[in-house]
């Protein structure tokens, strides 16, 4: 028996559809939780398309390129995706930063692309209070990153203790260094893609950004430099 395929595309940088009556494909390019503009997937809203998704699916591709955003949401959606019964097949195009790599990490099989970058680091958040408040949120977040670490250690094979020091660092992983340390399983060659730098620069929080650089800062170097190639051919001809 056959059904109707599905295509949502509920939420601006969020789609999931079936691409075939056994496979669907999921893209997430968007922070990872609740947002007002709702330009963002928030586990809720991920689980529901998920749910809605044939028996028939037995395979997901994830198209990955986040910055991240809400640990709890993200954690929700990394363990709906371990829960499913289908193979989940993980892409990292541009980003999985935060609790984004989180998410990679749910996939049987973890692709980065040429030119894509992971990042892992301790959990933050903001508060206020008296000590006895600060000191449990402390506590709070201690915990949060054990539960982090316990995810990274079961998918890299890694010690706890050299995770940890990976958080405290903020650590950055190109394709290779990612597959060496067990945070994916191969790397795509394929051109390398340079417009992933939209995803870092509207990280405000993120302290140790790679350089790269986007589309646009390429297109204006070429239009400066013809510019100066046009206003040099025009000195030359008037002297």
């Amino acid at each position: 028996m056959t059904g109707k395929l599905l295509n949502i595309k509920s939420r601006k940088g969020f789609e999931i559809k079936n691409t075939t009556q056994t496979t669907a494909e999921i893209i997430i390019y968007s922070d990872i939780g609740e947002s007002w503009w709702s330009d963002s997937v928030s586990a809720k809203s991920f689980s529901d398309q998920l749910n809605a998704l044939p028996a028939t699916v037995n395979e997901i591709t994830v198209r990955l390129n986040s910055p991240g955003g809400d640990v709890f949401d993200g954690v929700a959606i990394y363990n709906r995706l371990k829960q499913h019964k289908a193979k989940v097949i993980v892409y990292i195009d541009g980003l999985a930063a935060s609790i984004a790599s989180i998410i990679a990490l749910a996939g049987d099989e973890i692709i980065m692309s040429e030119g894509a970058l992971m990042m892992i680091h301790k959990p933050w958040t903001f508060t206020y209070g008296n000590s006895l408040e600060l000191e449990e949120t402390i506590n709070r977040l201690d915990d949060v990153e054990e539960q982090l670490i316990g995810i990274y250690q079961r998918k890299t094979k890694l010690d706890r203790s050299e995770i940890r020091q990976m958080l405290a660092a903020e650590t950055w992983f190109n394709a290779d260094q990612a597959v060496e340390k067990g945070f994916a399983t191969k790397k795509m060659a394929e051109e390398e893609r340079v417009d992933m730098a939209a995803s870092l620069t509207k990280a405000s929080w993120i302290r140790n950004k790679p350089q790269v650089k986007s589309l646009s800062d390429f297109a204006k170097k070429e239009v400066n430099d013809l510019r100066k190639e046009v206003e040099d051919f025009l000195a030359r001809s008037k002297a």
